[in-house]
């Protein structure tokens, strides 16, 4: 097995307190013994990040042992387990609270143990790690209480153990970015109580083991579950490579269903290990998806395109999720990142969009990416393919990822050929469901893309007319279609619809501001940009126009 695909199992206390986080002794042993029978033996933090660094293998079944807080129920009830079995583990301690100074106020635990106890687990073999001073959520504080509560959780722990703390754990199991890139600098390995085998550097993820855990469920905690990469192509050798190396650390398989590429396509996707198997491309993407569905072999699917990627926090959130009982499959957000400002839910770049290469923003799309294996599940439509939910609802919920998928399309400028592909693929669809607001919707879009703006207008009406769900991104779409028509007053009544829906859309008082400023109504333009930036505090184009009104009416230090 691979050292990133070993479970860490996540214990707080073993005792028969009444806490959903204390594990009974009778449970733990047999929890150990399973583990005994299967043949796991237990390794070290600092044995683990080697091997996920070197992205090493081993033959033989290793799991990683931790406990949060130092309870004495570990000392005094998990202690003489592992020791008759052979296993070691980590413990993770607040000094403060061994101090006997801030300690919770609620309890519902055993007693924290002692140093004395400590010394005696450290001499046996237990890695001992900070999981801060007094348990304060540092994601949360100021720079200099983080300072704090690390440097005296060290300084006690080396004080009295004689032993430098190399391993973290975040309470609470919060972290910012910025906080992870932190302890990553001052630690070997730090761990979260995220769910899964995540192995994100200074973010490991572990399995959680509470008093209500089967020993059924014990077990599969310890399986990492399966991921197939599904994805269709047809001439994608400029981008496929990196689709591909962005999900190698989470896919177990990788299938590429080819429809026809006359480039390296198909020959890079086998370089990666992919599975590749051609198919006659027959106008309906959906047939395509589910063809690929046919040859996954995994739990789980994720679907891809190949001017897709994933980030090292998206891959984190996937195996999280894959790890969650209940769930039948997951919406994920796109992030397209375009320089088009006018697509609808448009946002611009910060920070924190550390995969938007060279776009200015990007706007959000929606639909289901991740989701179990199952005979039933199928695409559906010709052009814009999706999975319907309640093919998957019969085996769990459906919930949305933590992460994102980062895509580059919108960045490319579609080809006219290709545009009136998808054209014609559409208005097949309209033929066989002339009542679709969906299709509708992506007609108006097309149209729009091709600069034939009136047969945009009348479809994205009809798209408004038939839609039930009331959904506000074709109405928007309608209004963006007016404005560049030179409609300014058929645009403002569709904003104003949008607004007395949702006051605060962003996108909607922007619409209204530029309607304002092309009919010379700078006041009132001002007072919709006003209003774009109050929704929207990082609207850039709105603070752009703002200023160069203000610069029109000579207010220099406003425009500044």
């Amino acid at each position: 097995m691979k050292y990133r695909d070993i479970p860490i199992l996540m214990y707080h206390d073993v005792s028969d307190a009444g806490s959903q986080w204390c594990v009974s002794p009778a449970d733990f042993e047999q929890q150990m013994l399973l583990l005994k029978k299967e043949g796991y033996k237990t390794i070290s933090l600092h044995e683990l990040q080697v091997g996920v660094h070197h992205d090493l293998e081993t033959s033989q079944k290793c799991v990683v042992i931790t406990f949060d807080d130092a309870r004495s129920g570990v000392y005094h009830h998990a202690f003489p387990i592992l020791k008759k079995l052979g296993f070691t583990g980590v413990m993770y301690v607040v000094p403060g609270w061994l101090e006997g100074q801030e300690i919770p106020v609620q309890e519902n635990y055993a007693p924290f143990l002692t140093w004395e106890h400590l010394n005696e687990l450290a001499d046996y073999g237990f890695e001992i790690g900070s999981h801060t001073f007094s348990h304060r959520n540092v994601a949360r504080v100021e720079a200099v209480t983080l300072v704090k509560e690390l440097d005296e959780a060290e300084r006690l722990i080396e004080e009295k153990l004689g032993r430098k703390a190399d391993h973290f754990s975040y309470p609470y199991g919060e972290y910012t970015q910025a906080l992870r890139d932190a302890i990553t600098v001052r630690y070997k390995t730090a761990v979260t109580v995220q769910k899964g085998f995540s192995k994100l550097p200074g973010a490991y993820a572990r399995q959680w083991v509470l008093r209500n855990t089967s020993l059924e469920e014990f077990s599969k905690l310890l399986k990492k579950p399966t991921l197939s990469v599904c994805m269709i192509t047809k001439n994608e050798e400029e981008h496929l490579g990196k689709a591909l190396q962005s999900v190698l650390s989470v896919a177990n398989e990788i299938v590429v269903v080819d429809t026809g590429s006359t480039d390296r396509t198909k020959d890079i996707a086998a370089g990666f290990g992919a599975r590749v198997y051609d198919f006659q491309w027959n106008d309906d993407f959906a047939a395509a998806r589910n063809e690929s569905l046919k040859y996954a072999t995994s739990d789980w699917v994720f679907i891809l395109d190949a001017d897709e990627v994933l980030g090292e926090e998206d891959v984190a959130a996937v195996q999280e999720a894959v790890s969650q009982e209940g769930i039948a499959g997951y919406y994920v957000i796109t992030k397209n990142y375009s320089n088009q400002s006018s697509m609808s839910g448009w946002q611009p770049n910060t920070l924190t969009d550390t995969l938007a290469h060279s776009s200015k923003g990007w706007f959000p799309s929606l639909k289901i990416r991740l989701f179990r294996v199952g005979k039933d599940v199928q695409f559906a439509g010709k052009v814009h393919e999706m999975i319907d939910e309640k093919l998957l609802i019969s085996s769990g919920r459906v919930a949305t990822l933590k992460g994102f998928v980062h895509h580059y399309g919108s960045l490319v400028e579609t080809s006219e050929g290709k545009k009136r592909s998808y054209l014609a693929l559409t208005q097949q669809k309209l033929m066989q469901d002339p009542l679709n607001s969906k299709a509708y919707f992506e007609l108006g879009v097309q149209y729009k893309e091709l600069g034939e703006l009136e047969l945009a207008e009348k479809a994205l009406e009809k798209s408004v007319e038939l839609d039930a769900t009331a959904s506000l991104v074709p109405s928007l779409n309608l209004a963006v279609v007016r404005q560049k028509l030179q409609k300014m007053e058929a645009a403002q009544e569709v904003y104003l619809r949008i607004l007395e829906k949702d006051s605060s859309h962003a996108e909607a008082q922007f619409g209204m501001g530029f309607c304002y400023f092309k009919q010379g109504n700078l006041d009132k333009s001002v007072e919709h940009f006003r209003l774009a930036i109050q929704s929207n505090p990082q609207y850039l184009e709105a603070y752009g126009n703002l200023g160069a009104i203000y610069e029109k009416q000579g207010q220099l230090a406003l425009a500044e």
